[in-house]
């Protein structure tokens, strides 16, 4: 009669091929956590790139504004009685173009870490070349920092062309 049951040299190496599995995953999630960033850096880079065309394709202003404290950032353009802004609408679904990275489930957890904008606000004139929130053209390249997960991604707008680029 044959007893059924695992032996110890079994069991050992059951254990060293689930290791070996564990092991050969972990930098996946990394790149999940480098997805994920780049996901959100690419829609805010997109929407800096939304907003100047707008202001070209409408012949008024349009801005962005990001606010670190509450991690999120909208476009609005100047309203034709040129006193009021007005949201955007996002090209996509039809809504207000406002994200909010703690409570959008595609970008939960990214954080705007930082901005060198002033007041956190990029404009562009009809033209499309990028304004202070004074008003007054960019003399220096500005630029916006997402985090997430410890990994960084830094959105730059040039001064005087409002080239944008992500690095």
């Amino acid at each position: 009669m044959k007893k059924r049951g695992w032996t110890v040299i079994e069991l050992v190496m059951v254990i060293v091929i689930v290791a070996i599995i564990v092991v050969v995953s972990l930098p996946k999630a990394d790149s999940i956590h480098y997805i994920k960033l780049q996901a959100a850096a690419k829609r805010a880079l997109s929407d800096i790139r939304y907003a100047q065309q707008l202001s070209i394709a409408r012949h008024t202003t349009c801005r962005m504004v990001f606010s670190a404290a509450n991690d999120t950032y909208k476009v609005e353009c100047l309203e034709p009685d040129g006193a009021t802004y007005d949201y955007a609408t996002d090209p996509f679904t039809r809504a207000d173009l406002f994200i909010n990275f703690t409570s959008d489930p595609e970008h939960t957890g990214v954080d705007i870490s930082g901005t060198t904008l002033s007041s956190g606000t990029v404009q562009f004139d009809w033209k499309g070349v990028p304004l202070a929130s004074d008003g007054t053209e960019l003399t220096s390249q500005q630029s916006v920092t997402l985090t997430y997960k410890g990994l960084t991604r830094v959105i730059y707008i040039t001064p005087a062309t409002g080239r944008v680029r992500l690095e």
